[in-house]
Order: structure tokens, then C-alpha cells, then sequence
């Protein structure tokens, strides 16, 4: 399999991203860098689930099938204790991976009310590790992370 998605306006394949439509309009291209993302989100935590249902069907045989994940093991073990530590049933689908991993490490009350808060104040994953870390309110951004433009 060459191209992982084909697509009239761009290939998306193991070793990269190629526009194909000269024309693509801007709001096409932020479809698909929104599309990337969610990927990369989903992805993280389809990982981390792989390995425990992996380990709990196939045992020590599982960690071959892992290698070919092509990821550190530092990676495999990240994304398994997240997704360990923060069940399907507790991920909210309007957060990242990253505010899931912010929490992994409470208790799972805390966390759901952790990830609730950030849902219904819109905190990004940064003021919410902030607000874990020094037990401060989040301070509400005022500049774009990604671009540097002012926040209304």
C-alpha cells in the first residue's frame, strides 16, 4: 500500500503529504490540517489501546506485533499509560490526548471533573497542566499558541 489516503486534492502515504490541486481553496486546506489533527489525536490513544487489548489477548507473543509499531518504547509505554489510566468511557471527545495525559496520573474522579472543567472552560491542555501543577486558576490566553495572532 503506497498512499495511506487518496484524495483528488492531495496523497497522504507513509513518508508524507502531496498537494495535488493548485487550486485547493484555503478552507479545503484547513479541512485537511484539521483532519491531520484529529488523526493525530485518535491515533495516540488507538496505540495505547492496541497494547492493552494486544497484551490481554496474546500476552508476551503481542510485543512483536508492538515493534512494528515503529515507535520508541518510551512512546508505546506513554501512550499505554494514558490510555490505561483514562478508560474509553472517561475520554471526552472535545479534549485532546494531552489533557487526557495531564490527568492520567489522578485519581478517576478528579479526572473526570478535571476534563469537564476543561471542556466547559475551553482551557487548552497548557493552562490545564498549568492549573494541575500550581493549583491556580487558568490564566486565559491571549495570543495563538500555533500562529501568534491575538486572541478576541
Amino acid at each position: 500500500m503506497s498512499e495511506l489516503v487518496e484524495h483528488k486534492a492531495y496523497d497522504l502515504s507513509a513518508i508524507g503529504l502531496r498537494l495535488l490541486d493548485p487550486d485547493l481553496s484555503l478552507s479545503d486546506f484547513t479541512e485537511l490540517c484539521w483532519t491531520l489533527g484529529r488523526f493525530h489525536e485518535a491515533v495516540r490513544f488507538a496505540i495505547g489501546d492496541a497494547i492493552i487489548q494486544g497484551e490481554k489477548l496474546y500476552g508476551e507473543e503481542a510485543f512483536q506485533a508492538f515493534e512494528s509499531l515503529n515507535l520508541s518504547e518510551e512512546a508505546r509505554r506513554e501512550y499505554l499509560r494514558v490510555a490505561d489510566r483514562v478508560p474509553r468511557s472517561r475520554r471526552r471527545r472535545d479534549l485532546s490526548w494531552s489533557h487526557h495525559r495531564a490527568v492520567a496520573a489522578l485519581d478517576p474522579p478528579e479526572q473526570k471533573e478535571w476534563l469537564k472543567r476543561a471542556s466547559e472552560e475551553g482551557m487548552s491542555h497548557h493552562e490545564m497542566r498549568d492549573a494541575l501543577r500550581n493549583g491556580a486558576e487558568p490564566r486565559q490566553a491571549t495570543v495563538c499558541r500555533c500562529c501568534g495572532k491575538s486572541l478576541p
